[in-house]
């Protein structure tokens, strides 16, 4: 299919606010037909409202599906929506056996601020760092119950074969499809081939951004 370029004014979004105009083509549908010359999220974390946070005590994996427990919880107590971009995890120890490794993770419906665990949120773009409080636009709590709504596994399972040293860890890409709502939660568990105390953190990085959501 012919493709018909065409012109759409548009207005250029730069640090300094300069409302110059640009040109842009779209097909016959009025997709718009760009290239994009810098790496994701740069213009997000340009605004500065990039965290990440992990569990500051290590867990022990559960080997069945998880059901009413979330091992990390990251209730939205503002009013702007906190959009996922990627869920992490660090091996602390292991057994020098092969093991299997998948993190899982649900958003809530609408519910109650969760009991707090303070966990700190790191900042992405040099801010100081945040401790949560009850009263936080970002509450987190650790070993928390849940109702189950929707677990779902993400990324490919990890495998892993290591002594009792720390071992491995990995990064699950997100990229916007796990969304916090106001008044929703995140929660996340992780499932395992063997259940080793105290072995794994697991952490979530997000981005506060606002916007209205569908309802």
């Amino acid at each position: 299919m012919s493709v018909t370029p065409f012109l759409m004014k548009m207005l250029a979004r730069y640090t300094g606010g300069s409302d110059e105009e640009v040109s842009a083509s779209a097909d016959k549908q009025r997709n718009l037909l760009i290239s994009q010359g810098n790496p994701e999220y740069m213009e997000t974390r340009r605004r500065g409202e990039g965290w990440n946070v992990m569990t500051s005590t290590a867990l022990t994996p559960l080997v069945v599906l998880p059901t009413g427990t979330a091992r990390l919880e990251l209730h939205n107590h503002g009013s702007r929506v906190a959009v996922i971009s990627d869920l992490h995890a660090y091996k602390l120890l292991g057994t020098a056996v092969t093991e299997g490794e998948v993190i899982f993770a649900m958003i809530t419906t609408v519910k109650a601020v969760p009991s707090l665990t303070a966990q700190v949120l790191y900042s992405m773009t040099g801010k100081a760092s945040v401790t949560p409080t009850a009263a936080s636009e970002m509450v987190t709590g650790v070993g928390t119950t849940v109702v189950t709504g929707g677990w779902q596994p993400y990324g490919l399972p990890s495998m892993t074969l290591c002594s009792t040293v720390p071992g491995t860890g990995f990064s699950v890409p997100i990229d916007g499809k796990l969304q916090i709502p106001p008044d929703c939660s995140l929660c996340l568990q992780l499932c395992a081939s063997i259940a080793e105390a105290s072995s794994w953190h697991i952490g979530v990085t997000f981005d506060w951004v606002t916007m209205t959501q569908e309802s």
